[in-house]
């Protein structure tokens, strides 16, 4: 492969990640404005769908919040109905945040085509194109969330610092 290709491709992929980025946060704004509420309360919503139950702190941890501002957001869905704390069976001390059956069915008519839409893209691809797809991905997410940290610390790269990209010929055929 050419440098050429190479670079063009790299570029290729970084606006695709760029715009994937900017429709799933139309998405999320859209449904935000339907359901009521804040972009933040729908980070913490998503964070409950996607990893299950978990206690306040866990859910600061998994949206990036404070523990305040955490603690604020699942008022916030509680009030609105999305979830609910429910106290842990095995340690009564804890209390987990639940998503309710209400939000369990407004995220099925929300997400319920996009997620049967999506599976249904992902069909054609080989066990080893989707491990890659979710390497990539879940690289990608971890990198830009370093990125959201440095920027909300306000430490700001100096040129050269970041890691360089692999170099076309060292590349596999």
């Amino acid at each position: 492969m050419s440098k050429e290709i190479w670079k063009s491709l790299i570029d290729e992929v970084q606006v695709a990640v760029m715009e994937l980025q900017n429709v799933s946060d139309a998405v999320d704004e859209a449904a935000a404005a339907r359901l009521g509420i804040n972009r933040t309360d729908m980070r913490c919503m998503g964070c409950v769908f996607a990893l299950g139950p978990m206690t306040a702190g866990e859910l600061a941890v998994a949206a990036r919040l404070s523990p305040g501002a955490a603690t604020i957001a699942i008022d916030r869905l509680e009030k609105a109905g999305y979830a609910q704390r429910v106290r842990d069976m095995r340690d009564r001390r804890q209390v987990r945040v639940v998503p309710t059956p209400q939000a369990e069915q407004v995220a099925k008519e929300i997400w319920g085509q996009l997620s049967e839409e999506d599976e249904a893209g992902l069909a054609h691809h080989t066990e080893e194109e989707l491990v890659l797809i979710r390497d990539f991905l879940k690289a990608t997410v971890s990198r830009h969330a370093r990125q959201a940290d440095r920027i909300r610390h306000g430490k700001v790269l100096s040129e050269g610092t970041g890691a360089s990209a692999p170099r076309p010929e060292n590349l596999r055929p």
